[in-house]
């Protein structure tokens, strides 16, 4: 192997290295999203705050507020495996 081949591997060690060395805070940056997703819904799904509109957009926070929570619930099963 050359000297040339041999840096480029190591070059792509090195980036290799960095990827996953930024995955955990990627994943929890992920998860604090999806946390702060699920508290900003939680006043209109508890009835706390009402909407003004004609209710299309509490379907949308809902729908959201679940999507939310089943990403946190598949990230916890995919952390034990």
């Amino acid at each position: 192997m050359s000297h040339h081949e041999w840096k480029a591997l190591e070059r792509e060690r090195d980036d290799l290295m960095v990827a996953l060395m930024n995955q955990p805070r990627q994943v929890n940056r992920i998860i604090t999203w999806l946390e702060d997703e699920i508290n900003h819904n939680e006043p209109i799904l508890s009835g706390k705050e009402v909407l003004t509109d004609d209710g299309d957009t509490h379907a949308i926070h809902v729908g959201r507020t679940e999507l939310a929570q089943g990403l946190l619930r598949q990230i916890t099963e995919w952390e034990k495996e």
